[in-house]
């Protein structure tokens, strides 16, 4: 009892906790706002694909991560004066296109218009700056954690799963890319240091310069430091759940209602729907980062996050898909569904000059089409979750 009595004060101390509420946060918001949750949405989602502006994660992407993030990793900590000075270009670059692109959307929910192009373009460029010139000052912390909120929100919309298993491979991947660095590489080098550790806080560095890609929170002891990789890897499957849960949602056959813009919505309220994919991995996630402070606590050493994080967040999910006999549906994707979502959309490009004909006739034939096609691919996805279970 005297032990956790002295224990459970720091595991909620700062800048533990608000740490971990950063970061919860920026994942909520993030795979909130990167996710495909209706099928306009998906659409533009296919566009943005076959014009290359968003890269599907397969699991070769996901293996590849492995070789590509251990040959950075070990750059960085060899070459550290001179790629510092890289990282903050494309940290700086980065983050400037983030707020551009995310400005208009923000702007639009607060009921403010889309803004002026222009204005987006200043006002992102000035954050940057700002940022640029008091990145070595003690506040610096808080404009490179706006920052990085940006950029992982940006990163989670270009890189999208078609499916469970791609991000889960990917997870497992880093899980052992941040053993090995962060346990490992200790008694590969001389010093005896983690180039993990080395590389992620510039011990390496003589020049006065850090590295920017990761979250800062100040304490009496230093700073706590979380990086951007420990939310963007687990985001990329939490933004693919939050898309699977509108997808079930969708297709559950329940009660449609057809809006005055043409989309279809499930009348459905809040306490009805059931418990989501989305928030098991959320909370999951929370708890992950939990251990890995208790470890931090115990230690009194750095700990590589994705040794907690991974499982805490799969874990729960595969749990609970199984219980409901939807993993291996969560886990191939929606391939099929997919395809005739394309089908149904070349289709109602060959209706749309019928459409203009007459203002009236064309708002009912949409409507009426976007009943039917919910109709059609509900009984596609049950068709496929069906054969899934059976399997």
């Amino acid at each position: 009892m005297e032990t956790m009595a002295l224990f459970v004060p720091h595991l909620v101390s700062t800048p533990l906790l608000p740490l971990a509420l950063l970061a919860v946060i920026v994942l909520s918001l993030a795979t909130w706002a990167a996710a495909d949750t209706t099928v306009q949405e998906r659409q533009i989602q296919r566009h943005r694909e076959a014009a290359g502006e968003s890269v599907t994660l397969t699991k070769v992407h996901a293996v590849g991560f492995g070789v590509m993030a251990s040959l950075g990793l070990l750059a960085m900590w060899m070459w550290s004066n001179v790629l510092v000075y890289a990282s903050l270009f494309t940290f700086g670059l980065g983050s400037f296109v983030s707020i551009q692109q995310s400005l208009p959307e923000i702007l639009s929910r607060m009921g403010l218009g889309q803004g002026h192009h222009n204005l987006n373009t200043a006002f992102s460029g000035l954050f940057v700056l700002a940022w640029f010139w008091q990145r070595n000052e003690s506040n610096a912390w808080i404009f490179q954690d706006i920052l990085g909120g940006f950029t992982i929100a940006l990163m989670l919309k270009v890189l999208k799963a078609p499916s469970m298993s791609a991000p889960t491979l990917l997870l497992l991947t880093a899980f052992v890319y941040d053993v090995f660095f962060v346990f490992v590489t200790p008694y590969l080098t001389k010093s005896g240091e983690s180039i993990m550790e080395a590389a992620a806080t510039g011990a390496a560095l003589t020049v006065k310069e850090t590295i920017p890609m990761l979250f800062r929170i100040p304490s009496r002891s230093g700073e706590a430091m979380l990086g951007f990789g420990d939310v963007v890897l687990p985001g990329i499957l939490v933004t693919f759940l939050k898309e699977a849960d509108a997808r079930l949602e969708e297709y559950s056959g329940g009660c449609h209602e057809i809006l005055e813009l043409g989309e279809i919505r499930t009348q459905k309220s809040w306490w009805s729907r059931r418990w989501g994919y989305h928030l098991t991995a959320i909370l999951g996630y929370a708890l992950g980062l939990e251990v890995t402070f208790m470890a931090m606590m115990w230690s009194n050493k750095g700990q590589p996050a994705l040794l907690y994080l991974v499982p805490c967040t799969v874990i729960p999910v595969m749990l609970l898909a199984s219980k409901r006999h939807e993993l291996s549906l969560l886990w191939n994707g929606w391939g099929d569904v997919d395809q005739a979502e394309g089908e149904e959309e070349e289709e109602d490009e060959g209706y749309e000059e019928q459409d203009k004909e007459s203002e009236y006739d064309g708002d009912k034939g949409r409507s009426k089409r976007l009943l039917e096609k919910s109709s059609r691919m509900a009984g596609r996805v049950s068709l496929v979750a069906s054969e899934t279970i059976s399997l």
